[in-house]
């Protein structure tokens, strides 16, 4: 937070520094009305409010407003109001003007979620297509959580199976992924997030079976992403599985038939 001060003090600072830019560039054009002007605020404020979020454009519309009743509303120069109607339309340019803040912010906000969930997809996909290739149940049991690491650009990530009571790890050796907490959400059979600390566990569900669980430290997923996750690990845990298994039985049964033609 204390490093991000001056980013914040300079966007403040720019938003005021625009308030008063679009004054003085009104007063020395002579030909405007008090409309023009507070409609150029007013797209001033939704261009801060969607580069800058709320915040910023709520403190640039209350600027603006006592810039537009200082130097554009009777008596000019003072922040008196002569007027009744002036009263009405300055509340009305202030409501209009933090309105639009709101609805420019939601906008954008959706619209940076929606963003994020489709890389989130993306991710899930080419992770999705990287189990498969994986050639047996060893080689997919590291290259899971390294495939996490590098595919969803998170810090660490681990593999808990509760058949074998086992950690595969790669990225960095946090302590926050220790086995407690993996099995923990084994345990419970459910998703566990924490912001504060950037870490995410969730368990991997093969129907009614869990089959173990994974945790992530860096970027938290959404709770739809890591459920999906987790369900993908699990169904790639068990093709592997079944593959292993068919191996043995085709190389059983290949022993049959040798040991039959010696006889």
């Amino acid at each position: 937070m204390i490093k991000k001060l001056p980013i914040i003090i300079a966007r403040y600072a720019a938003a005021l520094a625009a308030v008063l830019a679009i004054a003085f560039f009104y007063r020395h054009t002579h030909r405007f009305n008090a409309t023009t002007v507070a409609f150029t605020y007013l797209l001033a404020i939704l261009g801060v409010s969607t580069l800058w979020g709320l915040a910023v454009s709520v403190f640039m519309s209350l600027a603006a407003t006592l810039a537009y009743n200082y130097f554009f509303l009777p008596p000019i120069n003072t922040f008196t109001i002569a007027d009744p109607q002036n009263w009405v339309a300055l509340v009305t340019f202030l409501v209009t003007s933090v309105l639009a803040s709101d609805l420019a912010t939601r906008a954008r906000n959706q619209a940076a979620e929606a963003n994020r969930r489709r890389r989130e997809v993306e991710r899930l996909y080419k992770f999705s297509q990287r189990l498969l290739s994986a050639g047996n149940p060893i080689e997919l049991l590291n290259a899971i959580p390294r495939q996490i690491v590098e595919m969803f650009e998170v810090g660490a990530a681990a593999l808990f199976l509760a058949e074998k009571q086992k950690i595969y790890r790669s990225g960095m050796n946090l302590p926050q992924l220790d086995a407690e907490s993996l099995k923990a959400v084994v345990a419970r059979e459910d998703l566990q997030i924490d912001e504060e600390r950037s870490l995410c566990f969730a368990p991997l569900r093969m129907g009614s079976r869990i089959l173990g669980s994974v945790g992530i430290s860096g970027p938290v997923l959404s709770r739809l992403s890591l459920e999906a996750l987790g369900s993908l690990i699990a169904v790639a845990l068990e093709r592997a599985h079944a593959i292993e298994m068919v191996g043995k039985t085709e190389a059983a049964r290949e022993g049959e038939r040798l040991k039959s033609a010696l006889l």
